[in-house]
């Protein structure tokens, strides 16, 4: 039987309204990797949660906006687009779920980032203020093209090993935060050339692969269909 693969959806607040909602990108490569996309409601309920991640195999905590600095530690000191403090706290919990059950996760940019702000890792607000001279673009002005860069694998890692003769390639990027310091027991396994994180993995868990880019914006991209594959891997074993 395939895989069944929890994606986490994005969410919006117009006043008392929440609504979820996710680019079909995510389910398609999950899809074509050889995963069964399911969703679940950002709803704040642990029991729901628990028994959500009883179903599944594994979980793709998905990009997004911007994560309230008071998660780890800080005040907002940088022009930043907030998610609702809803959806934080579901991805935190369900995170916790899924690691606490071994289930495999793939992280992508805002979900990367939920991984180290759980072990008590920090952001930069904003790279373009807070990492200053920085030569990449990690993020295009609003209604262009998405930006593109290179990324370096660290060797040894287990990226490395999904990325086997791939020891650098481009990537597509929508960020302009990311991760300052490292989480608990977090390890680098990518980089920007600016030296900027774009890859983490846990000591002692194989099961996580952390990616700051979007792979699913690029999907017939070899370096996107070797994450993505990589990780239904993951869900198998």
């Amino acid at each position: 039987m395939k895989p069944r693969i929890a994606i986490t959806l994005e969410m919006s607040a117009k006043g008392e309204r929440r609504l979820n909602y996710l680019d079909l990108a995510y389910s398609q490569c999950v899809s074509e990797a050889g995963g069964i996309p399911v969703h679940f409601p950002s709803l704040p309920a642990k029991e729901m949660i628990y028994d959500a991640v009883s179903m599944i195999d594994a979980l793709v905590l998905t990009g997004g906006a911007d994560i309230h600095p008071s998660y780890y530690g800080e005040e907002i000191s940088a022009a930043i687009s907030l998610s609702p403090d809803q959806r934080t706290d579901f991805d935190l919990a369900i995170l916790q779920a899924a690691m606490s059950a071994g289930k495999a996760i793939l992280a992508i940019c805002h979900g990367m980032q939920i991984v180290n702000v759980a072990l008590g890792g920090t952001l930069y607000q904003d790279i373009p203020t807070q990492v200053p001279g920085s030569p990449i673009k990690h993020r295009e002005a609003e209604g262009k093209a998405y930006a593109r860069h290179s990324v370096r694998v660290e060797p040894g890692s287990r990226l490395a090993t999904i990325f086997d003769g791939m020891p650098e390639f481009e990537v597509t990027s929508t960020h302009h935060q990311a991760i300052k310091g490292l989480g608990k027991e977090m390890h680098v396994s990518a980089r920007s050339p600016d030296g900027l994180i774009e890859g983490i993995e846990l000591a002692g868990y194989p099961k996580i692969l952390g990616v700051q880019w979007h792979p699913e914006k690029d999907p017939a991209s070899e370096a996107s269909k070797r994450i993505f594959k990589g990780f239904v891997a993951l869900a198998c074993s």
